[in-house]
């Protein structure tokens, strides 16, 4: 008669020694390591929670962020950080003079009415004036500094990008549109101030996948389809995607928008609709 299994089988010492090489990491009474992330109680606690919980229908996707944003701010130096700006700064002369003009935006719902329907504008104009969604949601007001702004900027911009790139803002299409930007600012700045830059959205793909592995397998292949989507996107980018001034382009009809920056690779409108149920519960 066949055993009843009552757990997967355990690796026996001798598989687990020659995996872990004889090697014993050195003890202490505190935990410890040479990784600045792991050894933040905050960091550490935060990738736990956003890899395996669940994503119930109490609380807002986003409810987790101001506290990963807090965070990265316990693990960064921001002396260092400056530094490299000011480096891409001087060695790239288009993203100093995106910096100098310092350009923001404050869409108000009254100067967007006129757009025809199949514009940029028209979209934004149905976002602001009937979800009740607003462009500007981090960072408002003046910015202190260059960081300050493009941080901004990729605010304001996060939106419009769902819009035009067809990477929509479901729990899948997020993902392909941290990838597109990732590959776009690594293309484009040297690798330091580019890790920095990505080290954020990385932390929402990776922990989301392992939180899709627990707890959403179905979703698995779309999240890993939007991983390749938003590479080949990225790719084609001569600029990070932040960099572009969306406000020139409200009368242009989203195919048109789509041809102009090689986005046809997105996927159309509501592709990914599905997974905001499926990757719930």
């Amino acid at each position: 008669m066949e055993a009843t299994l009552e757990k997967p089988k355990a690796l026996t010492d001798q598989e687990a020694g020659y995996l872990m090489g004889g090697a014993e990491p050195v003890k202490s009474s505190l935990l410890i390591s040479s990784s600045t992330y792991l050894n933040n109680p905050l960091f550490r606690d935060l990738f736990a929670q956003m890899g395996l919980k669940r994503d119930g229908y109490d609380l807002p996707g986003a409810y987790l962020i101001p506290d990963i944003n807090r965070a990265f701010g316990e693990v960064t130096d921001g002396q260092r950080l400056f530094g490299l700006l000011q480096q891409e700064r001087d060695s790239l002369p288009e993203f100093a003079t995106w910096l100098d003009a310092r350009f923001t935006s404050d869409f108000k719902v009254e100067e967007l009415e006129g757009f025809a329907s199949d514009t940029l504008g028209a979209m934004v104009y149905a976002f602001i004036g009937k979800s009740g969604m607003q462009i500007d949601f981090m960072f408002r007001g003046e910015p202190a500094n260059d960081f300050d702004y493009l941080n901004k900027r990729r605010v304001q911009n996060h939106d419009i990008e769902h819009m035009v790139t067809g990477l929509d803002p479901s729990p899948v299409g997020e993902v392909g549109l941290i990838i597109a930007n990732t590959v776009a600012i690594n293309n484009y700045f040297g690798d330091e101030f580019a890790t920095d830059l990505n080290r954020h959205g990385l932390f929402l793909v990776s922990t989301g996948l392992m939180r899709m592995a627990c707890h959403y397998g179905a979703v698995v292949p779309a999240y890993l389809e939007a991983i390749a989507l938003g590479r080949s996107l990225g790719e084609k980018q001569k600029k990070p995607l932040f960099m572009i001034k969306w406000e020139d382009y409200l009368d242009w009809p989203i195919p048109a928008i789509r041809e102009e920056f090689s986005f046809q690779d997105g996927p159309p409108h509501g592709y990914w609709h599905w997974t905001h149920d499926a990757a719930k519960g």
